[in-house]
């Protein structure tokens, strides 16, 4: 009876050791698997992010490398041993070249283009002759990123187009355009003795096939025929407030290339001050108030085409509207406009932008500036953003076209802001020249140098913002 009671007892030791080795042993299989699981989750996500890290090097390559090409392309390298010379020789190799392949224009329209980067060369070799320009071209230094001022861009044609205009037209030559404000701006910076910026500016080429897939989608092709036609045959035609001819259109195109090339730099260098630009009352279909070609839409297109930036941000604080690029990027998902302007000046019929700010004439400095600071604090860091920063320097007291009272510490701590704003953002950031129409030259080439200033300011400091 002992034994039986023992041998039962034994069994059923031996029946819950095993249950209990097995179960241990179960246990460590699925702790192992889980383990194991685990481990490869972990490799996975590391793997991820060394491949997500290699990607995004990887494209920061790529568009930089984007950014250099289109540089290149668009920088004038003619101004070496002698301006005229070298310009002759380049122009002449260019022509032939465009000549060379005439035989492939399978339209008008791609004949007619041809004509006109011909006539381009040609007017661009003679805006070099000038001698205002030959001792700055003389000493002209190449742009590193250590200078002490930004990067900024100019072309001796900005000013210097001849005013063809028949004996019984010339009195309608009295618009308020400013045409020499340009090059006054550019002797202004470059004088002797003070020298504001250094001799290390940046000349847009002449050649305007880069960005002609980006002005024929921002314009209507009838509307640039019809100006690539006053230059084929030299006419004088009235219009946008403008008295048209050949060479001041071919200003005009010119600039659009100064821009799309400011615009480069600013994306290379984080900050590019461009002599020129600004054309923000033409339209898809036509030209509007001193403005033939809309060069901030253009420039903004090539940007968008080649995937060199993905958000673009229009700060527009010249005194009147940027109806045209208000117009032209109404509801652009990737483009916004901010303009801020007086409600009772020019144009008298608004467009949207996306944001709208309109003041009071006859505003003072406290208050603009107050108004302004609230603008800039809701811009917000973004990657692959860029600033297209109009400065019109209308706002001043002074100007003949303005209707606001601003003074010139007024006009530097906006520009001083906003360079501040954009460099602690890590937003690049191009200035466009825009409106300013003082009727006395060194008045009004003094409140640009406003902005030159305050831009160089801010550049001293960019790498407190890392």
């Amino acid at each position: 009876m002992y034994w039986a009671y023992f041998i039962m007892t034994f069994i059923l030791f031996e029946f819950v050791w095993i249950t209990l080795e097995l179960k241990q042993k179960h246990s460590n299989k699925i702790i192992t698997k889980m383990s194991s699981f685990t481990n490869v989750i972990v490799a996975e996500q590391t793997k991820k992010k060394y491949n997500s890290r290699i990607w995004q090097n990887v494209e920061k390559n790529k568009i930089e490398n984007l950014i250099d090409l289109h540089t290149e392309q668009l920088v004038h390298n003619c101004v070496k041993n002698g301006v005229k010379k070298a310009y002759h020789s380049l122009s002449n190799e260019r022509n032939d070249q465009i000549w060379e392949h005439t035989h492939k224009a399978n339209t008008d329209n791609e004949i007619l283009f041809l004509d006109i980067q011909k006539e381009i060369f040609k007017t661009c070799e003679n805006s070099f002759s000038e001698q205002i320009y030959e001792n700055i071209f003389k000493n002209k230094k190449k742009y590193c990123n250590n200078s002490k001022n930004p990067p900024y861009v100019f072309h001796p044609i900005y000013s210097s187009v001849e005013r063809k205009v028949k004996d019984s037209n010339r009195h309608t030559y009295t618009h308020r355009f400013k045409l020499n404000k340009y090059k006054n701006i550019f002797n202004y910076l470059n004088k002797k003795g003070e020298c504001i910026y250094e001799n290390n500016y940046i000349i847009p080429s002449c050649d305007i096939t880069k960005i002609k897939k980006s002005i024929f989608t921002i314009h209507n092709t009838n509307f640039i025929n019809k100006m690539f036609n006053i230059i084929k045959n030299n006419e004088e035609i009235k219009l946008y407030e403008l008295n048209l001819f050949s060479d001041l259109i071919v200003r005009y195109l010119i600039e659009i290339n100064g821009t799309v090339l400011s615009s480069l730099l600013a994306l290379k260098h984080s900050m590019c001050m461009h002599i020129g630009g600004g054309n923000h009352h033409s339209k898809r279909d036509k030209g509007d108030g001193f403005c033939i070609f809309n060069d901030i839409a253009i420039a903004i297109d090539f940007l968008l085409l080649y995937k060199i930036v993905k958000n673009v941000i229009i700060l527009d604080v010249d005194v009147h509207q940027g109806d045209g690029t208000a117009e032209i990027f109404q509801n652009h998902k990737h483009v916004k406009t901010i303009s801020l302007h007086c409600k009772d000046n020019y144009p008298f019929i608004k467009k949207k932008s996306t944001i709208d700010i309109e003041l009071n004439p006859y505003m003072e400095d406290d208050e603009y500036l107050k108004i302004y600071q609230n603008i800039l604090n809701n811009i917000k860091p973004k990657k692959h953003s860029i600033i297209f920063y109009l400065a019109g320097v209308d706002i001043s007291k002074d100007d003949d076209l303005g209707l606001l009272l601003i003074s010139d510490h007024g006009i530097y701590t906006r520009d001083y802001i906003t360079y501040q704003m954009a460099f602690k953002n890590k937003i690049p950031i191009v200035t466009l020249l825009s409106g300013g129409y003082n009727e006395c030259d060194q008045t009004l080439s003094e409140k640009h140098a406003l902005t030159f200033r305050a831009a160089k300011a801010a550049w001293i400091t960019r790498r407190e913002h890392g």
